[in-house]
């Protein structure tokens, strides 16, 4: 996503908390929250130069894709080591105070909260763990595992799911629940080969397909294409 923290990347019940601020993506999913926020930014080995920091999000997201060294599979792999749990959400981003590449990865731990971890994109380090210590942090890894007590089909599946509807690059993904029904979805964003941005939304129980389409901001590039 982006069915993202920066992006319309879908609403989501787990969001993802940049080390510059936290975004709170619409409804009443678990919004994760972490207390040092303010604190110093990530230094990643891999840096965005200042151009590349202000691009809109599918030119971003090819830049980020193109400086990035290891998978969203690795970076989860990392993350998992780092916090034993399950992971909710993942995206490639950059921190905005410094241009650092990172991927942010969000875990229910087996200690039953919500963390986030935050993976070099160059070569794959643990740059930062944090424990969401928010006011609301015991509702929110409530909701956060009712999510994951729903879902039968974990992210690995999810985001190859979303690979098979759009050949590309997985750029974000997250465990949500459906604003229709309520039922838990993965929202994965993908950059398609076509170098476009596509959310795609699969049940979390099945594995199906239940919504797929290019991010906005290709469909306005396209609109002026045509005038």
């Amino acid at each position: 996503m982006k069915a993202t923290a920066k992006r319309t990347l879908a609403p989501r019940a787990v969001v993802l908390a940049t080390a510059a601020a936290v975004a709170l993506i619409g409804g009443t999913g678990a919004a994760t929250a972490f207390a040092d926020d303010d604190g110093p930014a990530p230094q990643s080995s891999v840096q965005l130069s200042q151009n590349e920091r202000h691009l809109d999000d599918t030119a971003q997201d090819r830049a980020q894709v193109k400086a990035d060294k290891i998978s969203q599979s690795e970076a989860t792999a990392k993350a998992l080591k780092a916090v034993p749990g399950t992971a909710t959400a993942a995206e490639l981003d950059n921190a905005d105070r410094n241009g650092s590449l990172i991927w942010e990865v969000d875990v229910l731990g087996k200690d039953h909260k919500n963390h986030e971890v935050t993976i070099d994109a160059g070569n794959g380090k643990v740059l930062n763990k944090t424990t969401d210590r928010d006011d609301d942090a015991a509702q929110d890894a409530a909701e956060t595992q009712a999510l994951v007590k729903a879902d039968k089909i974990g992210h690995g599946k999810a985001t190859d799911k979303a690979l098979e509807a759009v050949p590309g690059t997985v750029v974000s993904y997250s465990l949500d629940d459906n604003d229709r029904n309520g039922s838990a979805v993965w929202e994965v964003d993908v950059l398609g080969k076509d170098h476009k941005s596509h959310e795609v939304t699969i049940d979390a129980a099945g594995g199906k397909v239940v919504d797929q389409h290019v991010d906005q901001d290709d469909q306005d590039d396209n609109d002026g294409d045509d005038d």
